[in-house]
């Protein structure tokens, strides 16, 4: 069967009409060239869908099923080339998003929410995931974007930089150093660090490393954790010291106060990371908002 959606367009034209004249007028087109396209279509269908044996037009049994059914056929065409033109604009589908928590302490829900404002039929799948890990799920297609932070970029992942922020002091509620309004890092040089393990963002433990050493000491790791909730919980619970990106003030953790650095203090910057092949305008649409929150 090769029925043209144009065809049931005319179809329903006489069939609203009753009259191929009417209908050859709404249509714009002589009535010679509306009968031949009723024709063409009763042929491809295999059956007449118009009476025209008395003086008033009328449908046939085949054309009243027709008549229910060209509406939804026209509509659901329509649907599909609405969805094919938003899909190649990005607009909908799936894009899968990776987030270190200190973007989303910030900046990630600013940007998924600019996102479901221009884009409501794009599915957004949102996990949070370290550094290091964001950048290998990028670069084997298991993430189609992902907000890192202090990362370097790599032949297969482009990084791009958003924002910085400075390096915190967080402290034990209860921990004498509490009671200053900033804290000079010789200050922590005898105190026992919690810190993320290095594997999961090599980039941003060196920067805090390499902070201690500038101001003569190397930080006395006694724990690691693997997530931010972690880390300050052992805070919290007295078992040492931590410095973070001003990013997880906003946390407001219970029993843990953080402190500003005296001197001169690293920034840490937070990135938009993506794979250099991804051509997908979804991607490009998350890469634009997060420039746009990142300035």
């Amino acid at each position: 069967m090769d029925v043209e959606l144009r065809q049931l367009r005319v179809f329903l034209t006489v069939a609203s009409e009753l009259h191929f004249s009417r209908a050859a007028r709404r249509l714009h087109v002589s009535q010679p060239a509306l009968s031949q396209q009723i024709r063409s279509l009763e042929k491809a269908l295999g059956a007449a869908l118009f009476d025209r044996s008395s003086r008033a037009t009328e449908l046939t049994p085949a054309g009243r099923v027709l008549l229910d059914a060209a509406p939804r056929v026209l509509f659901e065409a329509e649907r599909a080339q609405s969805l094919v033109a938003q899909a190649a604009d990005g607009a909908v589908g799936l894009l899968v998003v990776g987030s270190v928590g200190t973007a989303l302490a910030s900046i990630t829900p600013r940007i998924l929410r600019a996102m479901r404002a221009e884009f409501p039929d794009l599915q957004l799948e949102v996990s949070q995931q370290d550094t290091a890990a964001q950048l290998v799920a990028i670069a084997d297609g298991r993430l189609d974007v992902g907000l890192v932070r202090a990362a370097p970029p790599t032949a297969t992942v482009a990084v791009e930089h958003l924002v910085s922020e400075p390096l915190l002091a967080a402290l034990p509620g209860d921990h004498p150093l509490a009671e200053l309004e900033e804290i000079t890092p010789e200050a922590l040089a005898d105190e026992p660090f919690v810190l993320w393990p290095r594997p999961l963002g090599m980039a941003f433990f060196d920067i805090i490393t390499s902070y201690c050493r500038d101001h003569g000491f190397s930080p006395r790791i006694v724990a690691e954790g693997a997530d931010i909730e972690t880390q300050l919980g052992l805070v919290a619970a007295g078992l040492g010291v931590s410095l973070q990106p001003a990013y997880y003030a906003n946390l407001r953790p219970p029993g843990v106060v953080f402190r500003p650095l005296s001197g001169d203090v690293p920034m840490v910057a937070l990135q938009v990371a993506w794979r250099r092949t991804d051509r997908s305008p979804a991607v490009a649409h998350f890469v634009d908002a997060a420039r746009a929150l990142g300035t």
